[in-house]
Protein backbone atom coordinates (compact mmCIF):
# COMPACT_ATOMS: atom_id res chain seq x y z
CA UNK A 1 0.00 0.00 0.00
CA UNK A 2 1.32 3.44 -0.93
CA UNK A 3 0.88 5.92 1.93
CA UNK A 4 1.68 9.64 1.85
CA UNK A 5 3.13 10.91 5.14
CA UNK A 6 4.70 14.04 6.54
CA UNK A 7 8.43 13.96 7.11
CA UNK A 8 8.02 13.81 10.92
CA UNK A 9 6.38 10.38 10.53
CA UNK A 10 9.32 8.87 8.64
CA UNK A 11 11.07 6.06 10.53
CA UNK A 12 13.96 3.64 9.90
CA UNK A 13 12.65 0.51 8.19
CA UNK A 14 10.22 2.36 5.92
CA UNK A 15 10.57 2.20 2.12
CA UNK A 16 10.38 5.53 0.27
CA UNK A 17 8.79 5.50 -3.21
CA UNK A 18 8.19 9.22 -3.89
CA UNK A 19 9.97 12.33 -2.60
CA UNK A 20 7.38 14.74 -4.06
CA UNK A 21 10.08 17.09 -5.37
CA UNK A 22 11.69 17.48 -8.79
CA UNK A 23 15.01 15.64 -8.74
CA UNK A 24 17.10 18.72 -9.63
CA UNK A 25 15.87 20.46 -6.48
CA UNK A 26 17.21 17.96 -3.99
CA UNK A 27 20.33 16.27 -5.43
CA UNK A 28 19.45 12.74 -4.32
CA UNK A 29 20.33 10.07 -6.84
CA UNK A 30 17.51 7.66 -5.94
CA UNK A 31 13.81 8.37 -5.52
CA UNK A 32 13.03 4.86 -4.19
CA UNK A 33 15.05 3.47 -1.30
CA UNK A 34 14.83 1.86 2.14
CA UNK A 35 15.33 4.15 5.13
CA UNK A 36 18.29 2.72 7.00
CA UNK A 37 18.73 4.97 10.03
CA UNK A 38 17.99 8.29 11.73
CA UNK A 39 20.99 9.97 10.09
CA UNK A 40 19.38 9.39 6.69
CA UNK A 41 16.13 10.90 8.00
CA UNK A 42 18.06 13.93 9.30
CA UNK A 43 19.48 14.49 5.82
CA UNK A 44 16.02 14.43 4.26
CA UNK A 45 14.77 16.95 6.82
CA UNK A 46 17.77 19.24 6.20
CA UNK A 47 17.18 18.97 2.44
CA UNK A 48 13.73 20.52 2.91
CA UNK A 49 11.45 17.56 2.30
CA UNK A 50 8.03 17.94 3.91
CA UNK A 51 5.96 15.07 2.43
CA UNK A 52 7.05 11.60 1.35
CA UNK A 53 5.23 8.52 0.07
CA UNK A 54 6.13 5.09 1.44
CA UNK A 55 5.26 1.55 0.35
CA UNK A 56 4.05 -0.39 3.39
CA UNK A 57 4.37 -3.68 1.49
CA UNK A 58 8.12 -3.22 1.20
CA UNK A 59 8.80 -1.65 4.57
CA UNK A 60 7.46 -0.47 7.89
CA UNK A 61 4.11 1.32 8.20
CA UNK A 62 3.49 4.51 10.21
CA UNK A 63 3.44 4.28 14.00
CA UNK A 64 0.03 3.41 15.44
CA UNK A 65 -1.55 5.48 18.27
CA UNK A 66 -0.22 4.38 21.65
CA UNK A 67 3.02 2.97 20.27
CA UNK A 68 6.31 3.89 21.86
CA UNK A 69 7.66 7.32 20.94
CA UNK A 70 10.45 7.45 18.37
CA UNK A 71 14.05 7.79 19.35
CA UNK A 72 15.49 11.29 18.96
CA UNK A 73 17.22 12.05 15.69
CA UNK A 74 20.98 12.20 16.33
CA UNK A 75 23.04 15.01 14.82
CA UNK A 76 24.52 14.28 11.42
CA UNK A 77 28.26 13.59 11.51
CA UNK A 78 30.57 15.96 9.69
CA UNK A 79 30.72 14.85 6.02
CA UNK A 80 33.99 13.41 4.84
CA UNK A 81 35.84 15.56 2.33
CA UNK A 82 37.98 14.17 -0.44
CA UNK A 83 41.71 14.81 -0.04
CA UNK A 84 42.83 18.13 -1.50
CA UNK A 85 44.30 17.94 -5.01
CA UNK A 86 48.05 17.90 -5.35
CA UNK A 87 47.87 21.04 -7.52
CA UNK A 88 45.51 24.01 -7.55
CA UNK A 89 42.42 23.95 -9.74
CA UNK A 90 43.86 26.74 -11.88
CA UNK A 91 47.11 24.85 -12.45
CA UNK A 92 45.18 21.65 -13.24
CA UNK A 93 43.10 23.51 -15.82
CA UNK A 94 46.27 24.76 -17.49
CA UNK A 95 47.63 21.22 -17.60
CA UNK A 96 44.28 19.91 -18.85
CA UNK A 97 44.20 22.50 -21.63
CA UNK A 98 47.61 21.34 -22.89
CA UNK A 99 46.56 17.70 -22.62
CA UNK A 100 43.37 18.40 -24.53
CA UNK A 101 45.31 20.02 -27.38
CA UNK A 102 47.89 17.24 -27.56
CA UNK A 103 45.24 14.50 -27.50
CA UNK A 104 43.15 16.16 -30.21
CA UNK A 105 46.18 16.54 -32.47
CA UNK A 106 47.09 12.87 -32.02
CA UNK A 107 43.53 11.73 -32.74
CA UNK A 108 43.31 13.99 -35.81
CA UNK A 109 46.50 12.40 -37.10
CA UNK A 110 45.07 8.92 -36.53
CA UNK A 111 41.89 9.87 -38.44
CA UNK A 112 44.00 11.23 -41.31
CA UNK A 113 45.95 7.95 -41.45
CA UNK A 114 42.69 5.97 -41.43
CA UNK A 115 41.27 7.99 -44.34
CA UNK A 116 44.50 7.41 -46.27
CA UNK A 117 44.25 3.67 -45.71
CA UNK A 118 47.35 3.59 -43.51
CA UNK A 119 47.70 1.42 -40.44
CA UNK A 120 46.43 2.97 -37.21
CA UNK A 121 48.26 2.03 -34.03
CA UNK A 122 45.56 2.26 -31.36
CA UNK A 123 47.89 1.41 -28.50
CA UNK A 124 49.89 4.58 -29.16
CA UNK A 125 47.14 6.35 -27.19
CA UNK A 126 48.05 4.64 -23.93
CA UNK A 127 50.15 7.63 -22.84
CA UNK A 128 47.17 9.93 -23.43
CA UNK A 129 44.96 7.57 -21.42
CA UNK A 130 47.38 7.65 -18.48
CA UNK A 131 47.45 11.46 -18.48
CA UNK A 132 43.65 11.67 -18.74
CA UNK A 133 43.21 9.42 -15.73
CA UNK A 134 45.81 11.33 -13.71
CA UNK A 135 44.15 14.66 -14.51
CA UNK A 136 40.64 13.52 -13.56
CA UNK A 137 42.00 11.92 -10.37
CA UNK A 138 43.69 15.17 -9.34
CA UNK A 139 40.60 17.27 -9.98
CA UNK A 140 37.61 16.29 -12.18
CA UNK A 141 36.49 19.94 -12.37
CA UNK A 142 39.38 20.76 -14.73
CA UNK A 143 39.50 18.51 -17.81
CA UNK A 144 35.84 17.46 -18.04
CA UNK A 145 34.37 21.01 -18.43
CA UNK A 146 37.19 22.14 -20.75
CA UNK A 147 36.67 19.15 -23.03
CA UNK A 148 33.01 20.09 -23.49
CA UNK A 149 34.05 23.21 -25.45
CA UNK A 150 34.92 22.19 -29.00
CA UNK A 151 35.80 23.86 -32.27
CA UNK A 152 33.60 22.73 -35.19
CA UNK A 153 36.60 21.79 -37.33
CA UNK A 154 37.96 19.41 -34.65
CA UNK A 155 34.65 18.13 -33.26
CA UNK A 156 35.37 14.41 -33.71
CA UNK A 157 38.67 14.53 -31.83
CA UNK A 158 37.22 16.83 -29.17
CA UNK A 159 34.23 14.54 -28.70
CA UNK A 160 36.55 11.55 -28.29
CA UNK A 161 38.63 13.26 -25.60
CA UNK A 162 35.53 14.59 -23.83
CA UNK A 163 33.88 11.18 -23.69
CA UNK A 164 37.13 9.62 -22.47
CA UNK A 165 37.31 12.17 -19.63
CA UNK A 166 33.65 11.56 -18.78
CA UNK A 167 34.24 7.80 -18.90
CA UNK A 168 37.04 8.14 -16.38
CA UNK A 169 34.90 10.33 -14.10
CA UNK A 170 31.91 7.96 -14.22
CA UNK A 171 33.98 4.78 -13.96
CA UNK A 172 35.76 6.18 -10.90
CA UNK A 173 32.40 7.04 -9.36
CA UNK A 174 31.33 3.44 -10.00
CA UNK A 175 34.56 2.21 -8.36
CA UNK A 176 35.74 0.41 -11.49
CA UNK A 177 39.15 -1.22 -11.06
CA UNK A 178 42.06 0.82 -12.40
CA UNK A 179 43.01 -1.69 -15.11
CA UNK A 180 39.45 -1.81 -16.46
CA UNK A 181 39.14 1.97 -16.28
CA UNK A 182 42.20 2.33 -18.54
CA UNK A 183 40.67 -0.02 -21.11
CA UNK A 184 37.36 1.87 -21.05
CA UNK A 185 39.11 5.22 -21.57
CA UNK A 186 41.09 3.81 -24.51
CA UNK A 187 37.84 2.56 -26.05
CA UNK A 188 36.24 5.99 -25.61
CA UNK A 189 39.11 7.63 -27.51
CA UNK A 190 38.78 5.09 -30.34
CA UNK A 191 35.03 4.46 -30.54
CA UNK A 192 34.35 6.83 -33.46
CA UNK A 193 37.47 6.14 -35.53
CA UNK A 194 35.20 4.34 -38.02
CA UNK A 195 33.70 7.70 -39.00
CA UNK A 196 36.92 8.27 -40.99
CA UNK A 197 35.64 5.66 -43.45
CA UNK A 198 32.36 7.55 -44.02
CA UNK A 199 31.77 10.58 -46.25
CA UNK A 200 32.18 13.68 -44.08
CA UNK A 201 29.26 15.38 -45.86
CA UNK A 202 26.99 12.62 -44.62
CA UNK A 203 28.28 12.72 -41.05
CA UNK A 204 27.74 16.49 -40.75
CA UNK A 205 24.57 16.69 -42.85
CA UNK A 206 21.99 19.15 -41.61
CA UNK A 207 18.46 17.82 -41.43
CA UNK A 208 17.11 14.32 -41.19
CA UNK A 209 19.01 11.42 -42.72
CA UNK A 210 17.27 8.98 -45.03
CA UNK A 211 17.03 5.36 -43.92
CA UNK A 212 19.84 4.41 -46.28
CA UNK A 213 22.04 7.29 -45.07
CA UNK A 214 21.40 6.42 -41.44
CA UNK A 215 22.42 2.81 -42.09
CA UNK A 216 25.72 4.05 -43.55
CA UNK A 217 26.39 6.23 -40.49
CA UNK A 218 25.56 3.32 -38.19
CA UNK A 219 28.19 1.23 -39.93
CA UNK A 220 30.93 3.34 -38.30
CA UNK A 221 30.71 1.10 -35.22
CA UNK A 222 31.95 -2.04 -36.95
CA UNK A 223 34.08 -0.05 -39.42
CA UNK A 224 36.00 1.18 -36.39
CA UNK A 225 37.52 -2.22 -35.72
CA UNK A 226 38.29 -2.73 -39.41
CA UNK A 227 40.10 0.63 -39.52
CA UNK A 228 42.19 -0.16 -36.46
CA UNK A 229 43.57 -3.40 -37.92
CA UNK A 230 44.57 -4.34 -34.39
CA UNK A 231 41.53 -6.08 -32.99
CA UNK A 232 43.51 -9.03 -31.66
CA UNK A 233 45.74 -6.76 -29.57
CA UNK A 234 42.94 -4.59 -28.20
CA UNK A 235 41.59 -5.51 -24.75
CA UNK A 236 38.11 -7.01 -24.68
CA UNK A 237 36.78 -4.08 -22.63
CA UNK A 238 38.11 -1.60 -25.19
CA UNK A 239 36.42 -3.51 -28.01
CA UNK A 240 33.16 -3.54 -26.01
CA UNK A 241 33.19 0.27 -25.81
CA UNK A 242 33.74 0.57 -29.56
CA UNK A 243 31.02 -1.93 -30.47
CA UNK A 244 28.40 -1.12 -27.84
CA UNK A 245 28.40 2.65 -27.30
CA UNK A 246 25.25 3.03 -29.43
CA UNK A 247 23.38 0.11 -27.83
CA UNK A 248 20.42 1.13 -25.69
CA UNK A 249 19.12 -0.24 -22.42
CA UNK A 250 15.69 -1.02 -23.94
CA UNK A 251 17.18 -2.85 -26.94
CA UNK A 252 16.48 -0.05 -29.43
CA UNK A 253 20.12 0.75 -30.20
CA UNK A 254 22.57 -0.59 -32.78
CA UNK A 255 24.30 -2.56 -34.21
CA UNK A 256 23.25 -5.67 -32.26
CA UNK A 257 20.01 -4.60 -30.49
CA UNK A 258 21.45 -5.66 -27.14
CA UNK A 259 19.43 -4.78 -24.03
CA UNK A 260 19.82 -4.38 -20.27
CA UNK A 261 22.69 -6.18 -18.63
CA UNK A 262 23.46 -8.04 -21.85
CA UNK A 263 25.32 -4.82 -22.68
CA UNK A 264 28.64 -4.82 -20.83
CA UNK A 265 29.27 -2.28 -18.10
CA UNK A 266 31.81 -0.65 -20.42
CA UNK A 267 29.20 -0.36 -23.17
CA UNK A 268 26.57 1.04 -20.81
CA UNK A 269 28.97 3.66 -19.44
CA UNK A 270 30.02 4.60 -22.98
CA UNK A 271 26.38 5.01 -24.06
CA UNK A 272 25.61 7.44 -21.23
CA UNK A 273 28.71 9.63 -21.61
CA UNK A 274 28.57 9.62 -25.42
CA UNK A 275 24.98 10.85 -25.33
CA UNK A 276 25.71 13.50 -22.68
CA UNK A 277 28.66 14.99 -24.53
CA UNK A 278 26.81 14.99 -27.86
CA UNK A 279 23.82 16.73 -26.25
CA UNK A 280 26.01 19.45 -24.69
CA UNK A 281 27.95 20.15 -27.92
CA UNK A 282 27.01 22.42 -30.82
CA UNK A 283 26.31 20.44 -33.99
CA UNK A 284 25.50 21.60 -37.55
CA UNK A 285 21.90 20.43 -37.14
CA UNK A 286 21.18 21.73 -33.59
CA UNK A 287 22.49 23.92 -30.78
CA UNK A 288 24.03 22.50 -27.63
CA UNK A 289 21.88 21.86 -24.57
CA UNK A 290 22.88 23.31 -21.23
CA UNK A 291 24.52 20.63 -19.04
CA UNK A 292 21.64 20.63 -16.56
CA UNK A 293 19.07 20.24 -19.35
CA UNK A 294 21.07 17.34 -20.80
CA UNK A 295 21.27 15.63 -17.41
CA UNK A 296 17.53 16.07 -17.00
CA UNK A 297 16.86 14.39 -20.35
CA UNK A 298 19.22 11.54 -19.52
CA UNK A 299 17.53 11.13 -16.15
CA UNK A 300 14.13 10.92 -17.85
CA UNK A 301 15.51 8.17 -20.12
CA UNK A 302 17.01 6.19 -17.23
CA UNK A 303 15.64 2.66 -17.47
CA UNK A 304 14.58 3.28 -21.08
CA UNK A 305 17.57 4.16 -23.24
CA UNK A 306 20.18 4.21 -20.49
CA UNK A 307 21.12 2.28 -17.36
CA UNK A 308 19.38 4.28 -14.60
CA UNK A 309 22.11 3.57 -12.05
CA UNK A 310 24.77 4.93 -14.39
CA UNK A 311 22.72 8.04 -15.19
CA UNK A 312 22.46 8.69 -11.46
CA UNK A 313 26.19 8.05 -11.19
CA UNK A 314 26.93 10.63 -13.90
CA UNK A 315 24.83 13.22 -12.06
CA UNK A 316 26.76 12.34 -8.93
CA UNK A 317 30.11 12.61 -10.72
CA UNK A 318 29.36 15.93 -12.45
CA UNK A 319 27.09 17.50 -9.85
CA UNK A 320 23.49 18.59 -10.21
CA UNK A 321 24.87 21.83 -11.68
CA UNK A 322 27.98 20.83 -13.68
CA UNK A 323 30.96 23.17 -13.87
CA UNK A 324 30.29 25.83 -16.50
CA UNK A 325 26.53 25.99 -15.88
CA UNK A 326 24.89 29.44 -15.65
CA UNK A 327 22.62 29.65 -12.60
CA UNK A 328 20.23 32.19 -11.06
CA UNK A 329 20.77 32.87 -7.35
CA UNK A 330 18.25 33.99 -4.71
CA UNK A 331 19.90 37.42 -4.69
CA UNK A 332 18.89 37.95 -8.32
CA UNK A 333 22.45 37.52 -9.60
CA UNK A 334 23.60 35.22 -12.38
CA UNK A 335 26.67 33.12 -11.72
CA UNK A 336 28.75 30.46 -13.44
CA UNK A 337 29.50 27.24 -11.57
CA UNK A 338 33.26 27.02 -11.08
CA UNK A 339 33.75 24.01 -8.83
CA UNK A 340 31.64 21.32 -7.23
CA UNK A 341 31.35 20.90 -3.47
CA UNK A 342 31.89 17.27 -2.39
CA UNK A 343 28.92 16.03 -0.39
CA UNK A 344 26.82 19.12 -1.18
CA UNK A 345 25.87 19.05 -4.90
CA UNK A 346 23.29 21.83 -4.65
CA UNK A 347 25.78 24.39 -3.26
CA UNK A 348 28.83 24.62 -5.56
CA UNK A 349 31.46 27.34 -5.80
CA UNK A 350 30.34 29.95 -8.34
CA UNK A 351 31.57 33.14 -9.98
CA UNK A 352 28.93 35.89 -9.74
CA UNK A 353 28.98 37.93 -12.97
CA UNK A 354 25.64 39.62 -13.68
CA UNK A 355 22.60 41.20 -12.01
CA UNK A 356 19.51 39.80 -13.70
CA UNK A 357 17.01 42.46 -12.58
CA UNK A 358 19.27 45.37 -13.56
CA UNK A 359 20.52 43.54 -16.67
CA UNK A 360 24.08 44.66 -16.10
CA UNK A 361 27.43 43.08 -15.36
CA UNK A 362 28.87 43.23 -11.85
CA UNK A 363 32.45 42.95 -10.66
CA UNK A 364 33.07 39.17 -10.74
CA UNK A 365 33.03 37.65 -7.27
CA UNK A 366 33.83 34.07 -6.30
CA UNK A 367 31.28 32.69 -3.83
CA UNK A 368 31.15 29.36 -2.01
CA UNK A 369 27.42 28.66 -1.70
CA UNK A 370 28.03 25.88 0.83
CA UNK A 371 29.26 28.38 3.42
CA UNK A 372 26.71 29.15 6.11
CA UNK A 373 28.56 32.34 7.02
CA UNK A 374 29.65 34.83 4.37
CA UNK A 375 27.35 33.72 1.55
CA UNK A 376 25.40 36.84 0.57
CA UNK A 377 23.83 35.34 -2.55
CA UNK A 378 21.64 32.56 -1.17
CA UNK A 379 20.94 29.27 -2.88
CA UNK A 380 20.57 28.39 -6.56
CA UNK A 381 17.02 28.85 -7.84
CA UNK A 382 17.50 27.27 -11.27
CA UNK A 383 19.86 26.79 -14.19
CA UNK A 384 19.73 29.46 -16.90
CA UNK A 385 20.67 29.78 -20.55
CA UNK A 386 23.60 31.96 -21.60
CA UNK A 387 21.75 32.76 -24.83
CA UNK A 388 18.66 34.02 -23.03
CA UNK A 389 20.73 36.68 -21.28
CA UNK A 390 23.00 37.48 -24.21
CA UNK A 391 26.08 36.21 -22.37
CA UNK A 392 28.98 34.39 -23.99
CA UNK A 393 29.40 30.85 -22.61
CA UNK A 394 32.98 30.75 -23.92
CA UNK A 395 33.95 33.98 -22.18
CA UNK A 396 32.71 32.83 -18.81
CA UNK A 397 33.82 29.21 -18.77
CA UNK A 398 36.16 28.57 -15.84
CA UNK A 399 39.78 28.85 -16.90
Amino acid sequence: MIRKIVIDQLRPGMYVVDLHKPWLEHGLWLSRFPVRDWVQIRRLIDAGFTEISIDTRRGRDVDLPGSSPPLPVPPEPRPLRRPPPTVSLGEERRRASRLLGDACRQLDEMARAARAGERVDALALEVVVDKLIESVARNPDALVPLARIKRPETYDAGHAVATAALTVALARQQQVAAAELEKMALGALLKDIGLAAIDERLVSKQGQLSQAEYAIVQSHVEEGLAVLEATVSLPETTVAVILEHHERYNGAGYPYRMAGDDITLAGRIAAVVDAYDAMTSDRPYRAALAPTAALRQLYEQGGVQFDPGLVAGLVHALGVYPVGTLVLLESGHLAVVEQGTPGDPLRPVVKVIYHAARRQYVEPVRADLSRKVGNHYGRILRAESFERWGLSPLRWQPA
